[in-house]
């Protein structure tokens, strides 16, 4: 093996994602180096179906040559601008226009960040952010759920109920409350059907709601299908049930659409597969094909308004990323 090829540097000097460590130093990688359609190509050209594409991501396949003529155009035009302090830009603008259009939170304000990991986090900041903005900051509590996945930043990894997670990072999950995973296969009781199941999951999650105070809980994060967690479709009627049990307790549903939006499950949003309506949602990987680092948080107007009125108290909206738009 040459000293400067690409799989020696790489096993040199890559520490990789959700990856063993000292097996890659001893393994080293796939290098992927091509792609066609649903096809990738490593670098020793052998060729594979990519049937996850990628990450959940590469939803026009791998090289879609109009996506790849529209960022070169672009880019030729106008390659980076921010969106801080009333600037904004044709394409940020063109894009909103677009995703508002499709949203099924029908009356909407959308905020623009780079991941899913920070949308998820964009979610529970503007969350914490309402509920002050409604006389009510002791609403902090986040409700999660065993085996979700809500990317890898501290608020979206202590939100992922996957141990490993966690582990040797001292993580603080103080403030999150992690609920029964909707696992109707490996979860689901001995002659238990899979409505009697879900009405088991509600009933389980109202108890640790009424345990810890509603009071205290300002939200609950859920994705449509679990996605890192096992591909995990909910049980018939879980999530109209757990719209109604918290709008009881006056909490939110945040929908994490990171992996299910834009079509996977049949509809642009799994919420709308699976007939609910969230007062908040995130996306990313599907909303460009994973072609360029992009995301976004979708607020209901009721939620915006609030949310408006304590950024012209503070005099300003403090959060946003370099890259937002």
């Amino acid at each position: 093996m040459l000293h400067n090829s690409a799989r020696a540097i790489d096993m040199s000097l890559h520490l990789h994602s959700q990856t063993d460590p000292r097996r890659h130093e001893q393994d080293g990688p796939l290098i992927v180096s091509g792609g066609d359609g649903v096809y990738v190509r490593d670098d020793a050209g052998n060729r594979y179906i990519e049937g996850m594409a990628g990450l959940w991501t590469a939803s026009l396949g791998f090289n879609d040559q109009r996506l790849a003529a529209a960022a070169a155009a672009q880019f030729a035009k106008l390659a980076n601008y921010h969106t801080f302090n009333h600037r904004s830009n044709e394409p940020c603008i063109d894009l909103i226009e677009q995703l508002a259009a499709v949203s099924p939170i029908s009356s909407c304000k959308i905020f623009l960040a780079n991941s899913g990991s920070e949308a998820n986090d964009s979610m529970i900041k503007l969350a914490w952010y309402y509920q002050a903005a409604r006389g009510k900051p002791e609403k902090r509590r986040i409700i999660s759920r065993n085996g979700a996945f809500h990317g890898s930043t501290v608020m979206g990894a202590v939100l992922s109920g996957l141990p490993h997670m966690h582990r040797s990072f001292g993580m603080n999950t103080d403030d999150i409350l992690y609920a029964g995973k909707p696992h109707f296969y490996r979860e689901g009781q001995e002659g238990e059907s899979e409505q009697v199941f879900a009405d088991r999951l509600i009933a389980e999650l109202e108890a640790m709601i009424l345990a810890a105070g509603p009071d205290t809980i300002a939200a609950m994060i859920a994705e449509p299908v679990m996605g890192a967690g096992g591909v995990i479709v909910p049980p018939t009627g879980y999530f109209p049930k757990l719209r109604q049990l918290l709008d009881k307790h006056d909490i939110l549903l945040l929908a994490d659409e990171v992996v299910c939006g834009f079509g996977r499950t049949g509809n642009w949003f799994g919420s709308q597969t699976f007939g609910f309506k969230p007062d908040m949602f995130s996306v990313a990987k599907g909303l460009s094909s994973g072609y360029l680092p992009i995301a976004a948080v979708v607020v209901s107007d009721a939620l915006y308004q609030a949310i408006a009125d304590e950024g012209h108290r503070n005099g300003v909206f403090g959060h946003g990323f370099t890259y937002s738009g």
